[in-house]
């Protein structure tokens, strides 16, 4: 209530009977206005009045069965009646009754029933019961009841549909010497002459045929993998979520298989150099140069310590330049399973698998093999899993495109966070607003699907969407210009297909049906003025469906079942997995893992000192949910700044022998942590004792060092007088500073700590959208990353006027308005909770690959903004388990559920709205505009 009332001469008004100063109610989000208020009552009151409907529809006045039990249960003992709570539906209308006692009379016969206002009532008239929901029948003599009699109905929607399949076909009166019917039976006979017998077979198989659909649900369980697929469906349906599982990976690489810098990778036969142009992720990849004249250029990273008995995967993308193939191995062992690359137009998956027999420390190889001498490639994400028994078997039946995206790259202990699973809409073509230019010409958008191009310089406007190798799609739209289907790769390299000469061109055909190549995983749509320079064209209805059919035209309507969530499981056996599970429209997770990172806040405390490492102590873990009870070993994982996994001593309240290395100190009153750091990590000396403040700088990514001896950051510090200290970032990702560093670097990763709980425990998870398949194909992806609706304040760039979403000025003139993590893409941007029209750009200025910008003309300041995108970090993938209704009966058991869960919603929002207005209402009534409200 900041805002002033002014009257026409520019004072302020005042309240005409207290005299105080007048404010206007200056409200955040949605303005509440009595409009809006009374819409809101309106559609309560609609959908108050549907619910009635259907009540009255399924039987009128009944008791609704919770979990099989129907409530309102009646009981007596002396002149005293009383009844538990239940569901009654009276004359359409539900109440929730509570459970309660009343006297009854003596000497009488008497009705218990709930009336029409919901109110458990008495009444001797059975007339009277009838009109409400009777319930009991008692009999009294003097001194209490002598017998009773229960009237509750449960009508379910078993008993509806038994009603409707219960229709018997009588038997048809016979005549004459055929057998068949004749007189006034004749109208029910064929003109050819069918007997009675044929006709009572069809009717049975017709009554059968009705019982299949109305006597059993029956659901057919679906199960989307991960990525993009095609799922068929036989009707519009509901998809219900009955399993997702929890999923980590530990890169036991680390950071090293960003391959963004050359330190830590050790050439052998040839020579590498940072390439920018070329990657997969982060900020470049590596480059291999070999001139050999025999065997392999091969560049190798610091060594994988490889346990006997277990099995391990290396990964990596890797694209070769000069050469026959490109691999990527673990050293010193012999690999099980492997594929190789030889594709010299794009990044693909190279891969080794291994069931190691030896306890070994491997390095990490890429090699390029070729008859010639000139040897060139690049690689990019490299990764190294330990996988179970089971997985590594399972590799025989995956594409490398497969594997690459179940053992896709992370770093650090990395769970199944944020999972969505989307069904694009039958047409996969957003509107036109979401179309990038080749150049400064603006398209100008008439309609979301039609828009005008006239200029007197040739441009092009394209959107680029996900498709899937060797499935037939169709475009179809019309326009006066011209139009092309580039089919594309990752990186948005063109795939061609000399099958398809309609591809990669420009053409005026109205319509094209082709296949994606293989290789191709993106169709990039683009539309174009071509030799019609300055003449007006329009494009309008463009419409890219799945098969061989154009169709007519919808617009794109995506639906998405997203969760706000992170799902863990044993990070090296897959075993013990946190579960999601649903309950009356809410999702819930069974979390059995915690993750918890190690920072300056964390209370982690000096321990003992060793030769070449200091051990460190993380007091009382108890807090975060590892009980006192001795964990097994293996269920738990500690993972460095750089990613690298430390080793897990072999038993509960070990020792520790070497940096690096962990274990858990348990007794009845406290558990701790006890783990080694290295000198060489620190940058403290074996004489050296570090102050509480300066391990909280380590924890922060701060080593420290001796400018005087190491000025390039190296090295120990040693002294006790503090002359020469100075502190780096321990990824050298700056230079040093000689005061003790109070904050984070923001390049260097927290130490974290993942370990099983004790007892598993049930949390809520905020969840968005109800998935739904059509009938016919599906187009459905399944990812992890998803951000629902962050708050944003759009920031104004002045010299482009235009409001920024997601943008870093980085290349001059644009806001800075950075989401919470670095965004993929900005799916959805939202005003005042509704979807608005933002355009996108894929430029330098953009926190991760893409941002949003709308103009001055068309932003709202007063309005609030949240935006759904995906993350650009990775994250491992889980399948959605469920299943889709097969018959009339699952589909209308769904819908009745769907519509008891929408009248409880609505009666939990009515009661939120009522008491949001009466929390405004006291407000009111206490404001004090000479203070703070009390």
């Amino acid at each position: 209530m900041t805002k002033p009332i002014y009257d026409a001469a520019g004072k302020q008004k005042t309240d005409p009977q207290t005299g105080r100063p007048l404010f206007e109610l200056v409200q955040a989000g949605t303005r509440i206005t009595s409009n809006r208020l009374n819409n809101v009552e309106g559609g309560i009151e609609a959908a108050h009045t549907l619910v009635e409907q259907l009540g009255k529809e399924l039987g009128g006045n009944f008791v609704v069965p919770i979990d099989g039990t129907m409530g309102l249960l009646c009981s007596a003992q002396g002149l005293k009646a009383t009844w538990t709570a239940g569901i009654a539906y009276v004359n359409g209308r539900r109440y929730q009754v509570a459970a309660g006692e009343m006297s009854v009379n003596p000497t009488q016969g008497q009705y218990l029933y709930v009336d029409v206002d919901g109110v458990v009532k008495k009444t001797p008239s059975q007339t009277t019961a009838k009109k409400g929901l009777t319930i009991f029948y008692v009999a009294t003599d003097t001194s209490g009841v002598i017998s009773t009699t229960d009237h509750r109905v449960n009508i379910s929607l078993e008993e509806i549909l038994k009603k409707i399949k219960d229709i018997d076909i009588k038997e048809a009166v016979t005549g004459g010497a055929s057998g068949l019917m004749t007189g006034a039976d004749a109208k029910f006979v064929r003109v050819d002459g069918e007997t009675k017998t044929g006709a009572q077979t069809k009717a049975d198989a017709v009554k059968e045929y009705v019982n299949s659909r109305l006597d059993i649900p029956q659901r057919t369980k679906t199960t989307l993998q991960p990525g993009l697929q095609v799922i068929q469906a036989d009707q519009d349906a509901p998809f219900a979520l009955t399993g997702l599982t929890g999923r980590t990976l530990v890169n036991l690489l680390g950071v090293s298989g960003r391959c963004d810098v050359i330190a830590g990778w050790v050439g052998t036969t040839s020579t590498l150099s940072v390439e920018t142009k070329y990657k997969t992720l982060g900020d470049a990849s590596l480059k291999i140069t070999g001139s050999t004249a025999q065997g392999g250029s091969k560049e190798s990273v610091a060594t994988i310590p490889l346990e006997s008995g277990k099995y391990y995967i290396v990964v990596g993308d890797v694209m070769l330049v000069t050469g026959d193939s490109m691999s990527v191995s673990l050293g010193g062992i012999v690999a099980g399973k492997s594929n190789v690359q030889t594709d010299k137009t794009k990044f693909s998956a190279a891969w080794s698998a291994y069931n190691s027999n030896v306890a070994i420390s491997s390095p990490v190889v890429v090699s390029i093999t070729s008859a010639i001498t000139s040897r060139t490639g690049y690689f990019d994400a490299l990764r190294v899993y330990e996988i179970s028994a089971s997985d590594y078997a399972a590799l025989d039946s995956l594409t490398p495109e497969q594997v690459a995206a179940k053992y896709s790259y992370t770093e650090g202990i990395k769970p199944v966070r944020n999972p969505y699973a989307i069904r694009y809409g039958e047409n996969l073509l957003p509107p036109f607003y979401e179309y990038v230019a080749s150049n400064s010409n603006v398209l100008d958008v008439v309609k979301p699907y039609v828009a005008n191009v006239n200029f007197a310089a040739q441009s092009t406007y394209s959107v680029t969407v996900a498709v899937i190798s060797g499935q037939r799609y169709t475009l179809a739209l019309s326009h006066n210009g011209r139009i092309g289907v580039n089919t594309v790769d990752d990186s948005g390299n063109i795939v061609a297909d000399l099958s398809q000469p309609k591809l990669n061109v420009w053409i005026t055909d109205q319509s094209l049906t082709f296949t994606v190549p293989a290789g191709a995983t993106k169709v990039k749509f683009n539309i174009n003025n071509g030799e019609f320079l300055s003449q007006p064209l329009t494009f309008s209805n463009p419409m890219l469906t799945i098969g061989n059919v154009a169709k007519p035209f919808k617009p794109r309507e995506d639906i998405m079942l997203a969760l706000q969530t992170e799902l863990h499981a044993n990070p090296l056996t897959g075993a013990n997995a946190d579960e999601v599970f649903e309950k009356d429209g809410q999702y819930f997770k069974l979390k059995k893992w915690r993750k918890r990172t190690l920072d300056e806040n964390s209370g982690v405390e000096l321990g003992g000192r060793v030769t070449g490492y200091r051990q460190l102590v993380l007091l009382d873990v108890n807090d975060y949910g590892l009980l006192v009870t001795s964990p097994e070993v293996g269920k738990s994982q500690v993972v460095k700044y750089d990613g690298k996994v430390m080793v897990e001593s072999g038993t509960v309240n070990a020792s520790l022998t070497g940096p690096d290395q962990y274990y858990f100190s348990m007794n009845p009153t406290f558990t701790r942590l006890y783990f080694t750091v290295s000198n060489t990590d620190t940058g403290w000396g074996d004489s050296y004792n570090p102050t509480a403040d300066e391990v909280k700088a380590y924890f922060m990514g701060w080593k420290m060092y001796d400018v005087n001896t190491n000025p390039d950051g190296s090295g120990v510090y040693n002294r006790t007088d503090g002359v020469g200290k100075w502190f780096v970032p321990v990824d050298r990702s700056s230079g040093g500073v000689n005061a003790l560093p109070t904050t984070k670097v923001p390049t260097v990763t927290s130490y974290q700590l993942l370990y099983q709980l004790v007892t598993p425990i049930v949390e809520p998870i905020t969840s968005e959208g109800q998935l739904t398949l059509i009938e016919g194909s599906n187009q459905v992806e399944v990812g992890t990353g998803i951000v629902l609706r962050e708050e944003t304040k759009p920031a104004l760039s002045s010299q482009w006027g235009t409001y920024e979403i997601n943008s870093l000025n980085v290349g001059g003139g644009v806001a800075s308005n950075p989401l919470k993590y670095k965004a993929k893409k900005v799916m959805t941007i939202y005003k005042n909770g509704r979807s608005d029209k933002w355009e996108r750009s894929t430029d330098v200025n953009s926190y991760g690959l893409e941002r949003a910008y709308q103009s001055v003309a068309l932003f709202d300041p007063s309005a609030a903004y949240t935006v759904t995108y995906l993350m650009l970090d990775t994250f491992p993938i889980a399948p959605f388990v469920g299943s889709v209704p097969d018959n009339e009966k699952a589909l209308l058991t769904d819908l009745v559920q769907d519509v008891q869960q929408g009248a409880t919603s609505l009666a939990v929002l009515e009661r939120s709205l009522s008491e949001a207005l009466k929390s405004l209402t006291q407000q009111q009534n206490k404001r004090n505009v000479w203070g703070p409200i009390e």
